[in-house]
């Protein structure tokens, strides 16, 4: 009996000691605090693309992959990954809005505008390491089973964009990990989102229970997008177009500015070339009743395909990054060049 006794204390002690140590070994949060740590230290599973330290040549690389479409070794260059377009014509390296839960279209350009930003088609790289899908929504009816295993994969979703996205090639093991450690270099710390008040009693509790610990997951879960929606629309038909009507040209115009001359502007990406002089709106106007890629009703929401001879393509905007009202106001814009410049 009392070596029982003796056990039994010995558990408890083991027991109490434990639980003490859990308590005690809370994260301390701070500004800088990576939100990976907090969530992993909260119970949340490592991910796939998991870096326990960033490697600042990988980072290096993999910042020129993104921005360049190859990497440098010395006097040696990597083959280039695509011949028409690089990470950077589509995506931005930066945050798309004021606050990391309202990534609405208005949000997206009201912030492009203040921070004098492209309006990017593509999802923006800021924060991507921190997400747990990719490739999500409708974009399974334009690439199929091409996608099946880069939604639930960083590494899968990066080769997918190098190859079908980019009309490029597959990416050598070394460049994805390098991307992926300049994905890492830039993972969203709490100093990046936006939460309420009651999270922060949460996290500046430093004896927090179980349930609190669950409670204070999921606030900043909900803090920040873990995946972005895609949504993809057909062009409005004649009878729901209104042709500019109401529509705001100088919002109109920061859309053309930062979303049409980003790739069109002396042929910068695109083949076609765009201006804002009156051949160039004339044009627009031209075909604005018609459904052909030569009429922004059609383009924006369809965009271009790879064909045979052309593997260059227009990539289309989803009802997430550009919605009904702002091609209105672009319309209403060009309607305005073209009257202008007579």
């Amino acid at each position: 009996m009392k070596n029982f006794s003796t056990i039994f204390f010995a558990l408890m002690v083991i027991v109490f000691c434990s639980f003490k140590i859990n308590r005690s070994t809370q994260l301390t949060a701070v500004p800088d605090t990576s939100i990976e740590l907090l969530l992993t230290s909260l119970g949340e599973p490592k991910s796939q693309h998991y870096i326990e330290s960033v490697d600042p040549i990988k980072v290096k690389k993999g910042e020129s992959l993104i921005k360049n479409g190859f990497a440098k070794e010395g006097i040696f260059r990597s083959k280039i990954i695509s011949t028409y377009f690089t990470c950077v014509d589509c995506h931005s390296l930066n945050r798309e809005s004021e606050d990391s839960r309202k990534t609405s279209p208005e949000d997206r350009l009201n912030y492009a505008i203040k921070t004098n930003q492209p309006f990017y088609p593509g999802s923006t790289f800021w924060g991507i390491y921190n997400r747990t899908s990719w490739y999500n929504g409708d974009y399974i009816k334009k690439y199929g089973d091409i996608i099946s295993e880069a939604r639930t994969s960083l590494s899968e979703s990066i080769q997918v964009c190098a190859k079908y996205c980019s009309a490029g090639r597959f990416l050598e093991d070394w460049e994805v990990e390098a991307i992926l450690h300049y994905f890492k270099s830039n993972e969203l710390k709490l100093k990046d989102i936006q939460f309420d008040e009651q999270t922060q009693v949460l996290l500046n509790n430093a004896n927090r229970n179980e349930k609190q610990q669950k409670e204070l997951y999921n606030k900043l879960v909900n803090s920040f997008k873990r995946k972005e929606d895609a949504s993809f629309l057909n062009p409005m038909s004649r009878d729901d177009r209104k042709y500019g009507q109401n529509g705001d040209p100088k919002r109109g115009e920061e859309i053309f500015d930062r979303s049409c001359l980003h790739c069109h502007f002396q042929g910068r990406v695109s083949h076609l070339k765009l201006d804002k002089d009156l051949l160039t709106a004339k044009w627009f106007v031209k075909n604005l009743k018609d459904y052909k890629d030569e009429t922004l009703y059609q383009i924006i929401r369809y965009g271009t395909y790879t064909m045979a001879g052309r593997n260059q393509y227009m990539p289309l905007y989803t009802k997430e990054k550009m919605s009904d009202g702002q091609i209105e106001d672009l319309v209403a814009y060009i309607k305005q060049l073209a009257n202008s410049n007579e």
